[in-house]
């Protein structure tokens, strides 16, 4: 019976494999059928026999062994389905194949608990919290930082500036020096400019007419001793008589610096040149012998008003006297004798 079973099976795989290279030929292409069946046949004597095939369509061969073969415990008496069982199937060998070539799928992530996820946002934003205070404090040390310094550079700035205006006013201090020295000096140089060119009138002496008569004169002699014309030049002089008081001689009256009188004609007298004016009085006879006695004194006084080409004015103010009827002969009084 073993026998008749084996014969029977190896009998199915010629069957197939001639069925395999008819197919292929049909086709008209070249391919490869593959067709491996698999045979146990027990034999109940306690002999085990394994018939495995392995056929390939273009194969001229003969069954070949196949690459896994089932082990068996030799002695052993297995049934006959379990002999099946111990082969895997074709769709199963199939399925594994499918899935040795399919990618490995990635583990799907367990679901997670919502507030497991604000707590790990909270974590995050933290984080992110903390760096963005570390950077806001660097910032702000930076600022302050910057502040110090700007305050230190204005402060320099400041006292710099500061230096500058006081320098600026001692140099303004010492220009309005240097300018009113200068002026000083241009005041003091136009002063004597002025003082050299301006006109000078003096009194050269006092000449007598008519020496102890009624009618005795004087005429005074004067002249303008500077350089340019003395302009609006008036004279007032007067004489008398007096009696003798010692050495201590005064005018009997003394005019004033300035003129006040009535606007009169005036001359001009140019520089160098001499002038003279008369004094005309009469004196009594008691008058004169006490003059020539010594007793008495003759006293001609009085005063010059002119201005210069500057517009300033100025006097001249005499006082002249004689004694012992010594006409040729005249003294200075005392006081009554300026000019300006």
């Amino acid at each position: 019976m073993a026998a008749s079973f084996g014969t029977a099976a190896q009998a199915t795989v010629r069957s197939v494999r001639w069925l395999a290279i008819a197919v292929q030929r049909h086709k008209g292409r070249k391919a490869k059928y593959s067709l491996n069946i698999a045979g146990c046949c027990k034999i109940r004597c306690g002999t085990q026999v394994e018939t495995l095939y392995s056929m390939i369509a273009d194969d001229n061969s003969g069954p070949k062994p196949a690459a896994n073969r089932p082990a068996f415990l030799v002695g052993s008496r297995p049934s006959f389905l379990e002999i099946l069982g111990s082969h895997t199937s074709f769709l199963e060998r199939g399925a594994e194949k499918k899935e040795a070539e399919q990618p490995e799928l990635e583990a799907v992530p367990p679901k997670v608990d919502p507030l497991s996820k604000s707590t790990i946002r909270l974590e995050r934003f933290a984080k992110w919290l903390m760096a963005a205070t570390l950077v806001s404090i660097f910032c702000t040390a930076w600022i302050a930082w910057s502040i110090h310094e700007l305050h230190d550079l204005a402060f320099r700035q400041a006292k710099s500036v500061n230096d500058s205006l006081e320098i600026s006013r001692y140099g303004i201090l010492a220009a309005n020096r240097r300018a009113e020295a200068t002026e000083k000096t241009y005041d003091l140089a136009a002063e004597t400019s002025r003082s050299q060119l301006r006109a000078y009138v003096s009194v050269l002496g006092i000449s007598t007419q008519n020496a102890f008569e009624k009618n005795m004169s004087s005429s005074l002699n004067y002249k303008n001793v500077g350089q340019t014309p003395a302009l609006g030049l008036r004279t007032l002089t007067d004489a008398v008589i007096i009696s003798s008081s010692g050495s201590d001689v005064k005018p009997p009256r003394t005019y004033s610096t300035s003129y006040g009188g009535d606007n009169e004609p005036t001359i001009a007298l140019g520089g160098g040149i001499a002038a003279s004016d008369p004094v005309n009085r009469t004196f009594k006879e008691t008058e004169l012998e006490e003059f020539r006695a010594g007793s008495k004194l003759y006293v001609v006084w009085g005063v010059i008003y002119y201005s210069d080409v500057f517009g300033k004015n100025h006097y001249t103010r005499f006082c002249r006297y004689f004694r012992n009827g010594e006409l040729s002969r005249w003294t200075l009084c005392q006081t009554g004798n300026d000019s300006n």
